[in-house]
């Protein structure tokens, strides 16, 4: 197996270069835009590196697919501000960074979470109550209807609102409670200043939406990340990506370790990825089989821990993952939700896989859907459980990102996920 990077003026011309070294069987592992030369990194020449691997094992038709795959327009330009009005450019500067908190309180089948708010949330959507602090009961069903009993006492210009997130599938409840707040904060002439309500908004979302910052590792310590979630979300490439992402380009050891043996094939899935990216993988059919391989790889930075999709509603299975994460401590737990999950089936979801501490929500599948309200909804209405990473396509490992709250307050309010894209290269 060999890994190697090569440099040229265009992505074609990094490619032609692959393949001329290492020929049609080579996988491309990652891909990169700078400038080179020129004043502090100013008005240099463009440059295109990529990172290549090949496995003379692997044999040639299974390797010719992974590179259909993954030989596609890679990209990785720096993003740019997500706010343009020069109007609030000062205001941008000073906006504070996404603060990125060390692991923190695991949140369990508790209260927040509990059957109890979900059926609170089912009712809201359906205009039984509004999220207020007297959860006030409410007779008609729309924010826009004029006279409506959530409208009342709210100043003009919120309907324009109510109708932008509505379409971009935020929770009546939410919306509700997000216009009271700007009711009680801004003046008639703010709320109708398009360009500041645009801002305001933005920021609002901004604060509400939690997040935990990139996978950060401790010295002299390894530290294990366990993947769970149902069926079909991504788990073992979204785990392929942080690999590829570590390992390649922050130099960091890792280790892959698959439960995944309900898949055909899943297990051989993840040891292919292991041999091109020259990370061991390793294969547990039980919890003892599980403590006794975190003990082997203790030197390790990162212990990747890829767990079977699981039922959200199969309390075996859900035992099962128990078992295996109870084995170890701390294991730091991210739940995989694809992005184009309904809401009550997401929150359905942490709720029933709350049997097992959450630390993390991690998205996936945004290339998949136009609608982005349930980042928003699931961040407040999980109890506050915050989103680690995004992911936005099947590339490995480019197509993931760290969660950023502008961002997804941007997709929330505009759904305009191709122009994010554009923007970030």
């Amino acid at each position: 197996m060999r890994i190697k990077k090569f440099e040229a003026d265009t992505l074609q011309e990094a490619l032609a270069k692959v393949k001329k070294d290492f020929g049609p069987d080579a996988v491309i592992l990652h891909t990169k835009k700078y400038r080179k030369g020129g004043i502090f990194g100013l008005f240099g020449a463009e440059k295109t590196e990529v990172t290549a691997g090949i496995d003379m094992n692997i044999d040639s038709p299974r390797q010719q697919s992974r590179q259909a795959e993954t030989n596609q327009l890679q990209k990785n330009y720096p993003a740019g501000p997500l706010y343009q009005s020069r109007q609030y450019a000062s205001r941008q500067q000073n906006m504070p960074s996404v603060k990125l908190e060390p692991m923190t309180q695991s949140y369990n089948r508790v209260e927040d979470i509990s059957m109890k708010n979900e059926t609170l949330a089912r009712e809201l959507s359906q205009g039984k109550v509004a999220l207020t602090a007297s959860l006030r009961p409410v007779h008609d069903s729309g924010l826009t209807q004029p006279g409506s009993q959530q409208m009342a006492g709210l100043k003009s210009g919120m309907g324009r609102l109510q109708k932008m997130l509505s379409e971009n599938g935020v929770e009546e409840g939410l919306i509700f409670r997000i216009l009271q707040n700007i009711n009680a904060h801004l003046t008639d002439t703010q709320i109708n200043n398009k360009v500041f309500m645009e801002q305001y908004l933005y920021d609002h979302i901004a604060d509400m939406v939690q997040v935990s910052g990139p996978i950060k590792s401790t010295p002299g310590a390894s530290k294990v990340i366990a993947f769970i979630g149902p069926t079909g979300v991504g788990k073992t490439t979204t785990l392929v990506k942080l690999a590829a992402k570590y390992a390649l380009i922050e130099n960091k050891s890792i280790v892959l370790i698959s439960a995944d043996t309900y898949r055909i094939g899943a297990d051989q899935q993840l040891k292919k990825y292991g041999e091109i990216m020259g990370i061991p993988v390793e294969i547990v059919l039980t919890p003892d089989d599980f403590k006794k391989v975190i003990n082997k790889h203790m030197d390790k930075d990162f212990i990747f821990f890829d767990t079977a999709g699981r039922s959200p509603r199969n309390r075996q299975h859900l035992s099962e993952l128990k078992e295996f994460l109870e084995v170890y401590s701390p294991i730091e737990t991210h739940l995989v939700i694809s992005a184009v999950t309904k809401y009550y089936d997401a929150l359905s979801i942490i709720n029933n896989f709350g049997l097992v501490p959450i630390h993390r929500l991690l998205f996936t599948k945004l290339d998949e859907t136009k609608n982005y309200g349930v980042l928003l909804n699931l961040s407040v209405g999980s109890g506050g459980i915050p989103i680690s990473f995004l992911t936005v396509g099947q590339t490995v490992p480019d197509d993931i990102e760290v969660a950023d709250p502008k961002v997804i307050s941007r997709l929330v309010i505009k759904g305009d996920f191709e122009a994010w894209i554009r923007q970030r290269g």
